[in-house]
């Protein structure tokens, strides 16, 4: 009884399923409300005092906001400014390059060619340069820096090198080059390298020198080698 009680007394769950009337809802172009609604809506509107009343153009225009830069100085810039201002101090050739656009393997092969000849070549952003040379003796290489400036520098004065690596890429067009402590241009370099260096000269001055003093040896004993010559053949006629 109890069981039939409860079967007749239990309320299911109704199942619901909403059905849109007339279609679907346009949201692009929604549909305008009521006018009674509409007015309301439009009183209910929010507004603001925008923050440029009363304002002239000038002082809307933002290119004449002054800008106060940070005085906030990167110590990783600093550390890599102090280096590259030891790599023009201990290089007795620099090369400075303008590069044109290439891809990453021609800038790496190029990097190679240099690294295989003992040369370094580098790429640095004008403030870090700036804080490299300024007040130094390279100064005047900020005339000629831009974002795109790239530089070699060499320990040792191979301008022959540089040279003949610089023809292999023609992104690199070379504009100007410091050597043993002198800015030069492109056409100096250019005869510099015509020039020996100073060990092949040396070597060619001192086998000069020992060619004089030979002849000149073979000149003063010659009499004496020819008078020992025929006192040994009258020797040997007299003996015979």
């Amino acid at each position: 009884m109890l069981l039939l009680r409860k079967s007749f007394l239990e309320v299911g769950n109704p199942l619901l399923q909403t059905v849109r009337f007339r279609g679907k809802i346009n949201v692009q172009k929604p549909k305008p409300p009521h006018f009674e609604r509409a007015k309301y809506l439009a009183i209910s509107k929010p507004w603001f005092i925008s923050k440029n009343k009363d304002k002239t153009s000038v002082e809307l225009c933002r290119k004449n906001v002054s800008r106060q830069k940070e005085g906030i100085e990167n110590p990783l810039q600093r550390i890599i400014a102090q280096e590259t201002l030891t790599f023009f101090q201990s290089s007795k050739l620099i090369g400075f390059y303008h590069a044109n656009p290439m891809k990453a393997s021609e800038q790496f092969k190029a990097f190679a060619m240099f690294k295989k000849e003992g040369m370094l070549l580098k790429g640095y952003g004008r403030k870090t340069m700036e804080m490299a040379v300024k007040g130094t003796h390279y100064e005047a290489i900020l005339d000629i820096w831009i974002p795109h400036t790239m530089v070699v520098f060499s320990p040792e004065p191979k301008i022959k090198e540089l040279l003949r690596i610089t023809r292999r890429f023609h992104q690199l067009v070379l504009i100007a080059g410091v050597y043993e402590g002198h800015f030069m241009n492109v056409e100096d370099l250019t005869k510099y390298s015509t020039i020996l260096n100073l060990e092949t000269a040396q070597a060619m001055l001192v086998h000069t020198l020992n060619a004089s003093a030979s002849k000149l040896h073979r000149q003063l004993n010659s009499h004496q080698t020819s008078l020992l010559a025929l006192l040994e053949d009258r020797k040997k006629q007299l003996s015979d």
